[in-house]
């Protein structure tokens, strides 16, 4: 985990995001019925990716949300499993297969497992997703959070070798940038 968001630059240190227990609020409703309140005020963790955090997590699914900040790159990646993805608020840029699609408040996509997909945000305010998966990813919300520190730590160690998160760490002629600019974004 990073004491600087890597967007920004700013210190996180301090950030509630950052406390040891970064868990959902979920309330039981009655057995066999879960509801986490006000999914903005959701805890999470500041990553690489943007902030992160459960949800909800069933017997075969979960949610979480990540809440990308202006600036943010992040280039075509596959998971293993496949989702939906919702913007709840903001706009970005999917990428896929080095396609772009600029993406608004109420889009809704699917990507397949092992299709690699990539999250740009060359606007000035952060874009918020909601990730539904058909599969439960980890054990516990303990365990997704877990995943989420070691995976920063990966891209920490990508970050320090040279690897983009940032539009500013881009070219002027890199695809993103030119795509952007097609849409008036930077």
């Amino acid at each position: 985990m990073t004491d600087t968001d890597p967007a920004s630059g700013e210190d996180t240190a301090h950030d509630s995001d950052q406390r040891d227990d970064p868990l959902p609020s979920v309330e039981t409703h009655v057995e066999g019925v879960e509801v986490a309140p006000s999914i903005e005020d959701q805890p999470g963790l500041s990553t690489y990716e943007g902030r992160i955090g459960m949800l909800l997590q069933g017997e075969s699914i979960q949610t979480h949300f990540i809440e990308m900040p202006p600036g943010l790159y992040l280039d075509e990646h596959a998971h293993e499993t496949e989702s939906m993805i919702m913007t709840l608020s903001g706009e970005w840029v999917l990428s896929a297969r080095g396609e772009r699609r600029h993406m608004t408040e109420g889009d809704l996509f699917w990507f397949g497992p092992g299709v690699p997909t990539g999250y740009e945000v060359p606007f000035d305010e952060d874009a918020y997703i909601l990730i539904f998966k058909g599969e439960v990813m980890s054990d516990s919300a303990e365990a997704f959070v877990d995943s989420l520190r070691a995976t920063d730590e990966r891209l920490a160690e990508e970050a320090a070798e040279g690897t983009p998160f940032t539009f500013d760490d881009l070219p002027d002629d890199h695809p993103a940038i030119e795509f952007a600019e097609s849409i008036g974004a930077r």
